[in-house]
C-alpha cells in the first residue's frame, strides 16, 4: 500500500507543477519556464543528497545520464510536436507513455492480479481521454500542409512518448542503488542540456517577482514526482507504480477547471471516472 500512495502522490505532484508550469508560461516564456524549473529542481536534489551525506553509487551513473538525455529530448519533442501538430492528438498520445514502463514490467515477470489488470487497462484509458482537448482544428478538414504538419506532429510525439516511458525505467532501475541520486544526476544532465541551448539559441528570459515563487514550486515539485516514482517502484511492481503515476494529467485538467474555470469536455470527465476507477481496483487488487 506505501507504493500506491507514494505513486499516487507523485502523480499528484507531477501534475500540479505541470499545472502551474502551463500557467507560468502563458506569463513569462517557455524558456524561462524550462530553464527555471530545471536549475530549481537541480538545487534541489543537489540540497537532499548534501544532507543524506550517502556517496555517489557509481551504478546510477548510466541511469542517470540517459534519463537525464531523454527527459531533455522528450521536452524538444514535445513542444514542437504541439507547435506543428494538434493538440488534441498531441497530447494522448504522449501519455501512452506508460505504455513503456508497462511492457518492460510484464517482459521483465511481473504478474499483477486480474484486477489490477482491470484498473491498468483503466486508468490508461483514462489518461488518453482526460489528455484529449478540444482544439479549433476538431472538425475541420485539413489542406495538404496542415496535414503534413499533423503527421510530423504525430511522429514527434511518438518520439516524445517513448523518451519519457524509458526514462520511467531508467529511474526505476537507478532507484535500486539510490533513487536521490540517480534524479540528482539526471536533473543535472537535463539541466545542462538547456543551459547549453538557452546559450545557443539566446532566447529572452522573462522573469517576474511574481513568477518566481511559481517556477521554484514548479521545479521542485517535478523532482519530487519523480523521486516518489523511484522509491514507489522499489515496493511494487513497475507495471502498477508508472500507470498510477501517469494519471496526471487528470489533476492538470481538475486545476483548469477549478482555477481557470476551463470547462471539461464529455471526453475529460469520462476519462477523469474512468483514471480514478482504475487507481481503485488497483489498490483494492
Amino acid at each position: 500500500m506505501l507504493a500506491l500512495v507514494l505513486a499516487f502522490a507523485a502523480s499528484l505532484s507531477y501534475g500540479v507543477g505541470d499545472f502551474i508550469a502551463g500557467f507560468e508560461a502563458r506569463r513569462t516564456s517557455l524558456w524561462t519556464v524550462l530553464l527555471f524549473t530545471q536549475l530549481t529542481g537541480l538545487l534541489l536534489m543537489v540540497l537532499i543528497v548534501a544532507l543524506r551525506g550517502e556517496p555517489f553509487p557509481p551504478s546510477v551513473l548510466a541511469p542517470g545520464l540517459v534519463a537525464g538525455l531523454l527527459m531533455a529530448l522528450f521536452a524538444a519533442a514535445y513542444y514542437k510536436a504541439l507547435a506543428v501538430g494538434v493538440m488534441g492528438i498531441i497530447a494522448p498520445i504522449v501519455s501512452l507513455s506508460v505504455a513503456v514502463p508497462v511492457i518492460v514490467g510484464f517482459a521483465g515477470g511481473e504478474r499483477p492480479s486480474a484486477l489490477q489488470l482491470a484498473g491498468i487497462a483503466a486508468a490508461v484509458a483514462g489518461v488518453v481521454l482526460a489528455s484529449r482537448e478540444k482544439t479549433v482544428d476538431d472538425g475541420v478538414r485539413a489542406d495538404r500542409g496542415a496535414a503534413r504538419s499533423s503527421r510530423d506532429g504525430i511522429g514527434l510525439a511518438l518520439l516524445a512518448a517513448t523518451a519519457y516511458g524509458v526514462a520511467m525505467v531508467l529511474y526505476a532501475h537507478g532507484a535500486k542503488a539510490d533513487p536521490y541520486w540517480n534524479i540528482t544526476l539526471s536533473r543535472a544532465t537535463s539541466a545542462a542540456v538547456f543551459v547549453a541551448a538557452v546559450a545557443v539559441v539566446r532566447p529572452t528570459l522573462r522573469v517576474t517577482r511574481r513568477s518566481v515563487g511559481p517556477l521554484m514550486i514548479s521545479g521542485a515539485l517535478a523532482v519530487c514526482a519523480f523521486t516518489l516514482f523511484s522509491v514507489a517502484s522499489t515496493f511494487a511492481y513497475l507495471s502498477i507504480v508508472s500507470v498510477l503515476c501517469s494519471i496526471y494529467p487528470v489533476f492538470i485538467a481538475l486545476l483548469a477547471y477549478v482555477v481557470l474555470h476551463e470547462r471539461l469536455t464529455r471526453a475529460q470527465l469520462v476519462g477523469v471516472a474512468a483514471a480514478l476507477t482504475g487507481v481503485a481496483l488497483i489498490a483494492a487488487g
